[in-house]
Formats: C-alpha cells, structure tokens, sequence
C-alpha cells in the first residue's frame, strides 16, 4: 500500500485554468519569486512558512505581495545571497554585499541589467512600489 501523504511535495501545484482566463503576468511573477527564494534559502522547503506563499487578498479580493516579501525584495539581501550561491567555487569570486556591488559585478561580467533599453542604478532598485520586472528576478 501507498502512503499519499509521504509521496506529497510542499511545491504549490497551481491551479488548472483555460488560456482565457489565464493571468501570464501573475505567473510569471510567482515563477519568478518562488526560484529567487528558493535559490535564497537553498531550497523551496527551506523557505521560511510564512513567505512560500508571497501573496494575500485584501478585503477587496485583491492581491498583494506580502509585506515581509516586499522588505526582503527591497533590500539586497537575497540578491547577494543568490550571487554569492552562484559563484560559490570560483576562485576569487566574493558575494556582493549591497546593490552598487552587485550591480558593479553583474557589469563586470557583461551582464548589464537594463529596464527598456536604460541601464539600472541602485536608485531603481530601492523604487515602490516595487517594479515586478525586477533586472535580478528571472524573466520566463
């Protein structure tokens, strides 16, 4: 016999909808969001409980990321954690401590993150809200 319950992931398995009332944007975003926590922490389940799921709905049925998330997302915190995971084993490679050093980095290595066409500052990192097309969050 089967035990379901061990075979169970913590993986949020979303919900099947026709291509009409899909919504691309709100996907994208939480694609983008569960790989840059899951890289942050290691893995999906080492994700603190109260951030695997980033969003809530507000009285009015609409949703917004979570407070906590959007801290996190401001600060540069998971960014430099994520850089410095991927570069864990090259030689020389330090993990950046801030956004000047990640964005100094990310240029050095000829990958200029731009929004339309205009280079990003660290000013434009530090904007709410937050932009959701995040240079650092993975484009799908």
């Amino acid at each position: 016999m089967v035990d379901v319950n061990a075979m169970r992931k913590t993986y949020m398995v979303p919900e099947i909808k026709p291509l009409d009332q899909y919504d691309f944007t709100r996907a994208k975003i939480c694609a983008s969001l569960a790989w840059l926590l899951a890289k942050s922490y290691g893995t999906a389940e080492s994700v603190p409980e109260e951030i695997r799921e980033p969003f809530y709905s507000d009285q009015y049925e609409q949703e917004h990321v979570k407070p906590p998330v959007t801290r996190l997302l401001l600060s540069s915190e998971l960014y430099c954690r994520v850089c410095g995971l991927i570069l864990r084993g090259e030689e020389g490679a330090a993990a950046p401590r801030d956004n000047a050093a990640l964005l100094q980095l990310l240029t050095r290595r000829g990958l200029q993150p731009t929004d339309q066409d205009q280079p990003i500052t660290e000013a434009d990192l530090r904007l709410q809200p937050i932009k959701m097309v995040s240079p650092f969050l993975p484009h799908l």
